[in-house]
């Protein structure tokens, strides 16, 4: 009887052992431990089979390097030394993560994940075959995606959880992992394309005959009409990740003075363009020009003012996709003729339509429609000059 007593509490402390070894799923972000200390021996007193560890270690053991992201907080690393299983936790852009690594001779489920997933799909995490796996409960989105790296002999696991994940690409936060977008200094080679041919349309002057690429119709009207030295140190280039996908976008534009103000250090940042990566190409996602201005709000959101003529005049507000490859309209104030041109009415929609039949009239006067465009925060950009390349 005695030996039986023992072989039953040997199997409930090796079950105890394995599932103190496995994470159901990365914390949200106010939960996540500030280190990588785990409570599981104060919980249930018995050993903890995780130690902490160290990138560095990590890094050694496993012979690859590790890119965290550069704006990650909460960051806790440990092992299963058994096991060799090694595991990272870490926050980034309001949402907690959970990376595991193992050697491996083939791919291998290590994520401690048991859900019933609602959807896969086989993508890409570099040169890598991955699959990435969601569930959906009433409760929170589940994304798990996991490759196996054939050259080092490494399966990798990520994993997050959210309300709504809608949207959002946990490939992104993968590649970036594993050596790809995760500084902004990565970017800088994929945007040359960019940089180079604005750059030389300065130099050489804007040609007519010529196809480019990238030089939008702001930039055209820049060229055209500006001076070569002047247009090297104002027109300028920003790399960042407006949309929070970890795929920092690239920015084109300038400061100009206020519009409305007499002092000449009153400026406000105004884009020609916005960049972004998708399907590994470089994609336009904003094409702004004089009667078609854009200018940055923060946290992807932007202010349009479009022109059409005396009559004909657009407000609008759009905030980049979390993809960061499509600008969606949140509000929108445009005016219109009336009565055969001699009136002007003033209408709203969220749809961006500037069309009367599609929206509503508002009754306001034309001091209080302009007001809408100068009540706003706009936010300043970190230009840096195109010469400065």
């Amino acid at each position: 009887m005695k030996k039986k007593n023992i072989i039953a509490l040997t199997a409930i402390l090796s079950a105890v052992l394995l599932l103190a070894g496995c994470t159901q799923m990365s914390a949200p972000v106010e939960n996540l431990p500030a280190n990588s200390e785990v409570t599981s021996e104060e919980n249930i007193g018995i050993a903890n089979p995780w130690s902490d560890t160290t990138l560095d270690a990590i890094e050694a053991d496993l012979g690859i390097d590790i890119s965290i992201p550069k704006d990650a907080t909460q960051t806790g690393y440990r092992v299963l030394s058994e096991e060799k299983l090694y595991e990272i936790d870490f926050a980034y852009n309001d949402l907690g993560y959970t990376y595991r690594l193992k050697k491996t001779d083939a791919l291998e489920d290590i994520s401690g994940l048991y859900y019933d997933w609602t959807a896969s799909v086989d993508t890409g995490v570099g040169d890598y075959k991955a699959t990435d796996y969601r569930a959906v409960t009433d409760d929170e989105t589940v994304d798990h995606i996991i490759w196996y790296a054939d050259q080092e002999g490494i399966t990798h696991s990520l994993s997050t959880s959210a309300k709504d994940l809608d949207g959002f690409d946990i490939t992104a936060i993968a590649e970036m992992l594993i050596g790809i977008g995760s500084d902004d200094d990565n970017y800088y080679a994929f945007y040359a394309p960019v940089i180079d041919e604005i750059k030389g349309a300065i130099n050489d002057g804007y040609d007519d005959e010529k196809n480019y690429k990238y030089i939008s119709n702001g930039l055209m009207e820049k060229i055209n009409y500006g001076e070569k030295e002047e247009l090297l140190n104002s027109i300028g280039y920003c790399i960042e990740d407006i949309s929070g996908d970890g795929i920092p976008e690239l920015l084109i534009g300038d400061d100009e003075q206020v519009w409305d103000s007499d002092d000449p250090d009153e400026k406000q940042s105004y884009l020609f363009n916005v960049f972004t990566m998708k399907d590994g190409e470089i994609y336009c996602v904003l094409d702004g020009w004089s009667r078609n201005s854009y200018r940055y709000l923060g946290d992807g959101a932007f202010f349009n003012v479009g022109s059409g003529g005396a009559m004909y005049t657009t407000f609008a507000y759009y905030n980049i996709t979390t993809d960061g490859d499509e600008l969606i309209c949140s509000d929108c104030f445009f005016t219109y003729d009336k009565d055969g041109g001699s009136e002007i009415g003033y209408y709203h929609n969220k749809t961006g339509v500037t069309e009367p039949e599609e929206a509503d009239e508002m009754d306001v006067t034309e001091d209080e429609f302009w007001k809408i465009a100068e009540d706003n925060d706009f936010k300043m950009i970190d230009f840096d000059g195109i010469g400065n390349y």
